[in-house]
């Protein structure tokens, strides 16, 4: 019978270490991400009952992120915009190049 496969028993890569020394996994099926990890492990393990870091984290606004919601506050959205046609570009990015060519 298997053992407990509650995911907060280890982290992935001691489980895929595991299946590949007991021969559950073989080598040239072991996932792509292993052989980074092994040549750069983390400096703290990755646990899931680790508790998480305690940081604040900064606010990130660009001088064109102002424009940009001042311009949608007055002219509304235009829609949907179409992010594959590489020819026309969005209405709020010509009104940011005219603002920068400026």
């Amino acid at each position: 019978m298997a053992g407990s496969r509650l995911e907060k028993v280890g982290t992935i890569f001691s489980r895929v270490r595991g299946l590949m020394r007991s021969g559950a996994l073989r080598e040239e099926d072991k996932p792509l991400w292993y052989d980074v990890y092994t040549a750069f492990p983390p400096k703290y393990e990755p646990r899931a009952d680790r508790p998480p870091a305690q940081r604040i984290l900064a606010d990130i606004f660009y001088p064109e992120d102002v424009l940009r919601a001042q311009f949608y506050k007055h002219f509304g959205s235009p829609g949907s915009i179409d992010l594959t046609n590489q020819k026309t570009k969005a209405l709020s990015e010509r009104l940011k190049l005219n603002y920068q060519k400026q």
